[in-house]
């Protein structure tokens, strides 16, 4: 389907404002544009980007990661570079607290104007000394041996009809301690 990929910000300064392409998804009109346009990919990567499909950025489905090989729905795709400061916004609550409390205590406002300007500052004092979630990596299990026998809650189980040489999945597991001779012992 041909539509408008419509960029914004620094990659529309950088590469241009919009691009006539005939793709089905996200992940396509990247490839499309990374493909023939020097430095596009890069740019891509290593950003942040909020993604619209539909008449204006502000208006339509808006895309998620998961979603970027999603088929989308006729509208233009626009693609809009988010700061990395938006995400914390510590910053921000710190300028605009203090400037709050500055320009009320100075022309005579009510307190609680002062206290809440104080306490959005303080906010974004906390949120910039408050220490950032750390991705955990997966831990692997070695309890059982063969082939990759784990599965995650909700996960599907396959139903193999007629010969199949495939490896089990375990539903559940367990471990208990009996004290048959006197001396524990493990039973897995």
């Amino acid at each position: 389907m041909l539509r408008t990929v419509r960029l914004y910000g620094s990659l529309a300064r950088d590469f241009g404002p919009s691009f006539k392409l005939d793709v089905r998804s996200l992940a396509e009109a990247c490839l499309a544009l990374g493909s023939q346009i020097p430095g596009f990919r890069r740019a891509i990567e290593e950003g942040r980007f909020r993604v619209t499909c539909g008449a204006s950025r502000g208006k339509g489905l808006r895309l998620g990661e998961d979603q970027i090989t999603f088929g989308l729905p006729k509208g233009d795709l626009h693609i809009v570079p988010v700061a990395s400061a938006a995400k914390s916004g510590g910053i921000g609550k710190i300028i605009v607290g203090t400037l709050i409390a500055a320009a009320t205590w100075f022309v005579g406002g009510p307190m609680w104007l002062v206290g809440m300007g104080a306490s959005l500052a303080l906010t974004g004092v906390a949120s910039l000394l408050t220490p950032k979630k750390k991705t955990e990596k997966e831990r692997r299990s070695y309890m059982f041996d063969g082939g990759n026998n784990t599965s995650d809650q909700g996960g599907c189980v396959p139903v193999p009809i007629g010969r199949c040489m495939l490896t089990g999945i375990t539903i559940s597991a367990g471990v208990t301690t009996d004290y048959g001779n006197g001396l524990p012992t493990a039973r897995i």
